[in-house]
């Protein structure tokens, strides 16, 4: 990606980069922390502008009503996680593993290991660890700047949703047949997993960010509240009242179509609430 990376060595042992590029990485490896440079981008995504509205413009013939309208938001520089936190990372630090798949498990043809994502975490839960690793939950602003990574487009790949294989873990046909729930798959994906794949399994968005399609969710920071009524905080983007009852999630997960892994997509629930399709990929400010 041509980005500065960092090892959050609170969080684990600093992995090698193999010679090609790529990093090495164990269930002994510690977040890795990319720099993303400061800019103002387009959030949102709208079916059409509406006439005589300015404003710049993400049109998505498929955008739901609360992801726009389309605005300007101006980030300043900040770190936000390559890979989603797995499994390895929570219990290294608080001693247990919420996940519903846990290592050992067998999904599919496939087991699981402490390299998966760490899921079953709530919004509450993901706070408190993160604060207590000097880490936060990015903002809904930051993880659609990062997930768009200079795009316009519903996926960073493009319009196309064939153009996710190779980038993504959505719901596919053996998605369809180990769950006994009907499930909405995305034709003519097979991404090798049932359920969440080891994080960094697929190729990584042009940021260097792996993940941002599907997996697992990843909770945000911010209330859910509409754009329209709510201006976006200096610096970092967040939307926060005192009241608010939901808080955001965004990016889709194994159990997902494309549809819900748009780069704009807003999920929302309980700061309480947990999920097997629900982790957190971590974030930190740039201090003085």
């Amino acid at each position: 990606s041509g980005l500065f990376e960092f090892a959050h060595l609170p969080s684990g042992a600093i992995p090698v980069r193999h010679a090609a590029g790529w990093l090495e990485r164990t269930e002994q490896t510690g977040v890795v922390l990319v720099l993303l440079p400061g800019g103002t981008f387009a959030m949102g995504a709208e079916r059409e502008r509406p006439a005589g509205v300015p404003g710049p413009t993400v049109l998505d013939p498929q955008a739901a009503a609360d992801e726009g309208p389309v605005h300007r938001v101006e980030l300043a520089p900040f770190f936000l996680s390559k890979y989603e936190m797995t499994q390895a990372q929570w219990v290294r630090f608080t001693g247990t593993n919420p996940s519903y798949w846990v290592p050992g498990k067998r999904v599919g043809d496939r087991e699981v290991t402490g390299l998966h994502p760490v899921e079953q975490v709530s919004w509450e839960e993901c706070r408190e660890t993160l604060r207590r690793l000097g880490l936060v939950l990015p903002t809904e602003a930051q993880w659609e700047y990062a997930a768009r990574a200079e795009s316009r487009t519903p996926w960073h790949t493009g319009e196309d949703p064939r153009a996710l294989a190779g980038h993504t873990n959505l719901a596919d046909e053996g998605s369809s047949a180990h769950f006994a729930r009907d499930i909405r798959v995305e034709p003519g994906l097979s991404d090798g997993y049932v359920s969440h794949a080891p994080v960094g399994s697929y190729r990584p968005n042009p940021f260097g960010l792996h993940d941002v399609h599907g997996n697992v969710w990843e909770w945000c920071r911010d209330s859910y509240l509409p754009y329209g009524e709510h201006a976006p905080a200096p610096g970092d983007g967040r939307r926060e009242t005192a009241d608010a009852r939901f808080r955001v999630y965004r990016g889709g997960g194994f159990y997902d179509s494309s549809y819900r892994a748009r780069s704009s997509v807003r999920g929302h629930d309980a700061p309480a609430y947990r999920d097997l399709n629900l982790g957190v990929r971590p974030a930190r400010a740039i201090g003085p």
